[in-house]
């Protein structure tokens, strides 16, 4: 066990976690514009900060390495680094506190904001790391580690941040090759729309396993059907029945959430070439629709949604929402959603939490903005 530090070591926390640097900064600013504390009074509020913020860089019995002077420093640097000294710039914080005393059942998901992209994609990548840590080392050893995936921009974008961070992690030299053959991670739709097939879920599986230098598993195949016989001919193909066995399985998904009402996302496009009709009906009964999966979901209640036959019948699922939501309930499940930009923290989060969908969720500061909107709105 590493020993614990005999000060606030800052600088480590700086190196290995500037996200929760970014909010020691905004702490120091809040404490400086919102309460109006001197740079003496500081110094004590931001140990108090620390202990319950940042435990493995700090101890109590520490010699006291932050006094006036280091808030005078560090004042500056916030000034001219990262520019938040009107506080509002970075309130994630701020942010997070409102959201969790406005959304029911925000208590059983781990909610992180992020500043701005690289850091929320950085952070979505630390914090799988731990899970995937903590699932292989309490699934016994007989037994896969599934890992489910989507497609999409977003987790292409992730797919990326692995790589990025591939050197500055110890998963490949902690775990053995044995703990790593048994991590599969698995697509979790078949193909999508091949206008942009880098980011199909067969192929960011495939880009993530490599990073993790474990196994993957696609699954190839349209993401709908002309009519309900071509769909059940593919359903019933034994490589397509073995995959979605797998994904069954599954202890861990990282995935995305969609706001309907974009006619770029790719539900909207699948619906609206099946039956664009009942897009418009859908649309037109839930203002705020969000999507994950090729599944709908009231974005404002949570309730999920029966499709018509004529979309059931012809769209293609691995896993549907109630299975995902009967499993992060029971806690057999880690459902992890990466979500990017005000109108799917507007159209499509609240949802997601109320309906039980999520474990963990993290979003980008704009993206909570838009989750925190909402969810001051009144509804009939």
């Amino acid at each position: 066990m590493a020993k614990k530090p005999d000060k606030f070591d800052f600088e480590s926390l700086g190196r290995e976690n500037p996200l929760k640097y970014r909010l020691l900064m905004f702490e120091i600013a809040r404490l400086f514009v919102e309460k109006n504390l001197s740079y003496s009074e500081i110094p004590q509020k931001i140990y108090e900060w620390a202990g319950k913020n940042t435990e493995k860089y700090y101890t109590e019995n520490g010699k006291n390495n932050i006094d006036r002077a280091w808030v005078i420093r560090h004042m500056k640097a916030i000034k001219k680094v990262y520019k938040f000294i009107t506080v509002g710039e970075f309130g994630e914080n701020e942010l997070s506190r409102s959201i969790k005393q406005r959304v029911s059942g925000v208590e059983n998901v781990s909610l992180e904001i992020a500043p701005d992209d690289e850091l929320l994609l950085r952070q979505v990548c630390l914090r799988f790391y731990e899970i995937l840590a903590e699932k292989v080392r309490t699934t016994p050893g007989s037994e896969k580690v599934v890992i489910g995936v989507s497609g999409g921009k977003t987790m292409l974008a992730l797919a990326q941040m692995f790589h990025d961070l591939k050197t500055q992690v110890s998963w490949q030299k902690i775990t053995s090759k044995d703990d790593r053959d048994r991590v599969v991670v698995c697509s979790l739709t078949s193909g999508g729309i091949r206008d942009d097939i880098s980011a199909l879920s067969d192929t960011v599986a495939a880009n993530i396993a490599q990073e993790l230098e474990v196994k993957a598993k696609g699954l190839l195949g349209p993401p709908s059907f002309k009519d309900k016989a071509a769909h059940d001919a593919f359903d019933n193909e034994p490589e397509v029945r073995e995959h979605i066995q797998l994904v069954k399985k599954a202890g861990i998904i990282l995935t995305s959430v969609g706001n309907v009402h974009d006619e770029t996302s790719l539900t909207s496009k699948i619906f609206s070439v099946i039956h664009p009709d009942y897009l418009s009906a859908i649309r037109n009964e839930h203002k705020h629709l969000g999507d994950i999966l090729y599944q709908c979901y009231d974005g404002y209640y949570g309730d999920i949604i029966k499709h018509s036959d004529e979309i059931s019948d012809r769209i293609f699922l691995v896993i549907t929402l109630e299975e995902i939501q009967k499993k992060v309930k029971e806690r057999q499940l880690r459902c992890i959603i990466v979500s990017r930009g005000y109108d799917k923290g507007e159209h499509a989060l609240r949802g997601a939490i109320l309906s039980g969908l999520a474990s963990d969720i993290f979003m980008d500061i704009s993206c909570a903005q838009g989750l925190n909107d909402i969810s001051m709105r009144i509804r009939d």
